[in-house]
């Protein structure tokens, strides 16, 4: 009979947080009590990690359906529900890695400091899973920021660069998502969407505009800059729905569409899966910045173990690493449903019982 311990292979699992000896094979003893949680924290953090990449596979396959044949790729609405599970399965493990952050802060930086030259040149930088994880989310290696003069690979194993090579040549959840919404029907629903939603936008910008120049709170000159701003938002809508080629046009009307009719029976469950990707980019985006909040608690401005530039380092890539960069910037077009447009062909979006 399989027993608790066997199931979850306890005693493999239980045995592995000694590290390996400065010299040589096998494992030396700790260097300080302290050097247990940080090894522990970070193989739960691996552990989670796994998990993530579980869950965004089945998500991002589901979603792109790479085993239908290229004319007919719709996503059964069927599985909608399912790819928003295992978005929110995933949205839910980073807020737990959050809050994981409050439990290695427990120890004070001088006892970190006690074994962590012992660590060089090892780095969190390594993490082939967040390497992954960054990959199969969609961010791109020529949208990376430098960290130690070279590509992050010289930095891996052959074994880890070639995992790494593979995961590039697969489906990113990003193409999976971008692809889905050029397929939404809007051409069928609403043929003119684009043209009477712009002109929509431009109402409610002249009316803003007309506000502001009548605002009490703003002086001459703010008022002036905000009508400015108002002029430039109009233009920023037309350039931001052309996007970078006819799919990724079709996408952001997608995008602008599902959102802004979002009440309507069909269009519930895509709603709901954009909210999860974008609260998906935010949470990742949270751990990011939470990590850099605790190195920086924890080593000030050092230069990371593997010769990054630490905290600095961390903290660009919580304000410039994104991968539904063009659905957080259509946010800033949505409009008041009172104001929308209305759908000629409104049947199309019901339920057919």
């Amino acid at each position: 009979m399989v027993s608790y311990g066997a199931y979850l292979r306890l005693n493999e699992l239980l045995d592995c947080q000694l590290p390996p000896a400065l010299e040589g094979e096998g494992t030396r003893e700790l260097a300080h009590h302290d050097e247990l949680l940080f090894i522990i924290v970070h193989q739960v953090y691996e552990l989670w990690m796994k998990q993530i990449l579980f869950e965004l596979d089945l998500a991002k396959d589901l979603l792109g359906q790479p085993d239908q044949a290229k004319e007919d790729r719709r996503v059964p609405e069927t599985d909608i529900p399912k790819i928003c599970q295992q978005v929110r399965r995933v949205n839910e493990i980073l807020r737990l890695m959050h809050s994981q952050f409050t439990i290695i802060e427990t120890m004070p930086n001088v006892n970190f400091l006690a074994f962590r030259d012992l660590l060089l040149p090892a780095s969190g930088f390594q993490s082939v899973q967040f390497r992954e994880l960054e990959i199969v989310s969609g961010l791109r290696d020529e949208d990376r920021l430098e960290s130690v003069g070279s590509d992050y690979g010289r930095l891996l194993t052959e074994g880890e660069r070639k995992r790494l090579e593979d995961r590039k040549k697969g489906l990113s959840l990003a193409d999976a998502v971008f692809d889905w919404l050029s397929r939404t029907p809007v051409d069928r629903v609403f043929p003119e969407f684009e043209t009477e939603f712009s002109k929509a936008f431009r109402e409610y910008a002249s009316f803003q505009a007309g506000w502001h120049e009548g605002n009490p709170n703003l002086s001459p000159a703010a008022r002036e800059v905000a009508k400015t701003r108002i002029e430039q938002q109009e233009r920023e809508l037309s350039d931001w729905m052309k996007g970078e080629n006819s799919s990724d046009h079709k996408a952001r009307l997608g995008f602008l569409f599902i959102l802004s009719y979002r009440d309507e029976p069909l269009l519930r469950w895509p709603a709901t899966l954009l909210e999860d990707l974008i609260e998906f980019e935010e949470r990742l985006r949270m751990f990011r910045y939470r990590h850099a909040r605790m190195v920086e608690r924890m080593i000030g401005f050092r230069t990371g173990t593997g010769g990054s530039a630490g905290v600095d380092y961390l903290d660009q890539t919580a304000l410039r690493y994104r991968v539904f960069g063009p659905l957080l910037e259509g946010r800033s077009f949505l409009l008041d449903p009172s104001r929308l447009p209305a759908i000629p062909n409104r049947g199309e979006l019901s339920f057919r019982f």
